[in-house]
């Protein structure tokens, strides 16, 4: 977290009324769990992940060429991979699945009501929670909808776990082990990471690994920032308009969606839509961070007047 970010945040800990507001706002519709798993329980025991530090994203590296009736049996097919002998996973291995049609499903038991430890191919180096696209990326561009879902779920899986998620911003830790971070190696990660930035993998696909690098973050951080106003204004906070910054809330990434399975990782990447440049990445984080300062300004005064 950069040290102007760390100054300004508001410290939700303390304001669990704003905390429980801007939560309200970023969480995204999520299809529950026994929506799909039709008792189909976890194998093992799951484990919690009590210091999630950053956001990790894959691929199923499965057919893009499925319709909306198709998606519970997809799941199914996951599900018996990765707690199969060829996996040995006690359960799905991501967090949520996303869906080409913009749904979001609650994949490893647990995960919508606390942190729970996850698995990748290639070895997990925890502190993370793991987002699946259903896809191939490798293939294909994601869907707008998908990419519109991700970005809305990441806002708050962002904001649940206290996760800096301004462009550029990095989270450090010891790995637990895979193949590219062997056990004890000191990480520097991306707080919105793919895959193939801990694994020896292409997942999450070339399409959409150059979203997490150009485009994705800050239209996170716009989300969250819009949440933050809505929510301040909800509580009756008083602030100018000087404090706000225009155009809070992120237009919608378009891309498009065709076909296959884990191909080769010197393929050509997809075209990918919706990089906002270089001018307007900046112009966001500025943004962001006279939204979050007045806001925080703001609430150290009202503090200061309830407890004077």
């Amino acid at each position: 977290m950069t040290e102007a970010t760390a100054e300004a945040t508001p410290d939700f800990d303390q304001l669990p009324e704003l905390d429980q507001a801007v939560e309200s706002r970023l969480r995204p519709e999520i299809r529950l769990r026994s929506t799909w798993d039709d008792q189909r329980s976890p194998t093992g025991p799951l484990e919690r992940e009590d210091d999630v530090r950053f956001l990790l994203i894959h691929h199923t590296a499965s057919t893009n060429d499925y319709g909306p009736d198709e998606v519970i049996e997809q799941i199914h097919d996951f599900y018996a991979l990765h707690v199969g002998p060829e996996r040995g996973w006690p359960d799905l291995a991501y967090n949520f699945l996303i869906d080409r049609f913009g749904g979001i499903w609650e994949a490893r038991q647990g995960s919508l009501t606390e942190p729970i430890r996850g698995d990748a191919t290639g070895g997990s180096q925890g502190f993370a929670q793991l987002v699946g696209l259903i896809g191939n990326h490798l293939e294909a561009p994601p869907t707008a909808e998908a990419v519109d879902s991700l970005t809305r779920l990441l806002a708050w899986m962002a904001h649940r776990y206290r996760i800096d998620t301004t462009p550029g911003a990095t989270a450090v830790f010891s790995s637990r082990g895979s193949n590219r971070w062997p056990a004890g190696t000191e990480v520097t990660a991306a707080t919105i990471s793919g895959h193939r930035d801990m694994s020896l993998t292409t997942c999450p696909g070339d399409a959409v690994h150059e979203l997490l690098d150009r485009s994705i973050p800050q239209e996170v951080e716009r989300l969250r920032q819009a949440a933050l106003v809505e929510a301040n204004a909800e509580l009756d906070l008083e602030m100018t308009p000087s404090a706000v910054a225009p155009d809070t809330m992120p237009p919608k990434i378009g891309s498009e969606s065709v076909a296959l399975d884990e191909p080769r990782a010197d393929e050509a990447a997809p075209p990918v839509a919706g990089d906002t440049g270089d001018a307007d990445r900046h112009a966001v984080s500025a943004g962001a961070t006279m939204v979050i300062a007045g806001l925080a300004g703001l609430i150290a005064l009202r503090r200061r007047r309830i407890e004077g």
